[in-house]
């Protein structure tokens, strides 16, 4: 990865009114991955949706970060299933 496509987490937090702390306890509950490149941090351009999605979850729904972690989790495992469905539901159709 390029370090001209990653963002840098502070600028993105000011833009979008986001608290840097926040950022990080997404990334130390592994929810997101934070780059650290020459002392500075940054948010890959792949994880920026995944970072509005939790700060919504957070700011506007008032989730805490617990329930954002259980959520998110959740959230993947239905995304798994429906992939797994989606799958045999391809597979199934090769025997009709």
């Amino acid at each position: 990865m390029e370090h001209e496509e990653l963002i840098a987490m502070e600028v993105y937090c000011d833009h979008e009114g986001v608290e840097v702390s926040f950022v990080e306890a997404l990334h130390d509950r592994g929810l997101i991955r934070i780059t650290t490149v020459k002392e500075q941090r940054f948010i890959a351009p792949e994880h920026l949706s995944r970072v509005e999605k939790l700060a919504r979850m957070h700011y506007d729904l008032e989730i805490n970060l617990e329930g954002i972690e259980a959520i998110s989790h959740l959230l993947e495992r239905m995304e798994a299933l429906q992939h797994d469905m989606h799958t045999l539901h391809e597979r199934l159709r090769l025997y009709e």
